[in-house]
């Protein structure tokens, strides 16, 4: 593996898991540095399709309490990551509510940084 594709791998690696100790703290302010502000989220949830955008995804996480400050212990993890030059997608499992979610994060390299610009995801129950 080459140099550049290693550091696009740590680079990608190290934005997934930003992304899954966010959601665990519930910490939107951090969310909203590595999502693209035009980022799609669509999937399974609750048994219905959901198309939600981002600013209201980032109120109803910070409406309600957080894995972490509910006493909830964290169970993120990165499934796999492919990255092909500058674009990447990451599968990544973990609990959020009372239930169990497998996200496929969407990455794009914007002039050097890494941005989540899609997630789809699907919910199942914990």
């Amino acid at each position: 593996m080459s140099s550049s594709k290693d550091a696009a791998l740590r680079d990608v690696t190290d934005v997934v898991e930003s992304y899954l100790t966010a959601i665990h703290a519930g910490d939107t302010r951090r969310l909203a540095e590595i999502f693209e502000p035009g980022a799609s989220l669509i999937g399974w949830d609750e048994g219905e399709l959901r198309r939600v955008p981002l600013p209201k995804w980032f109120a109803f996480v910070d409406s309600i309490p957080s894995p972490a400050s509910a006493g909830v212990p964290f169970d993120g993890k990165i499934v796999s990551i492919d990255v092909s030059e500058t674009v990447a997608v990451a599968k990544v499992s973990e609990s959020y509510r009372a239930f169990k979610y497998v996200d496929y994060l969407s990455l794009v390299n914007d002039g050097g940084q890494w941005k989540i610009v899609g997630k789809s995801y699907h919910q199942f129950a914990a």
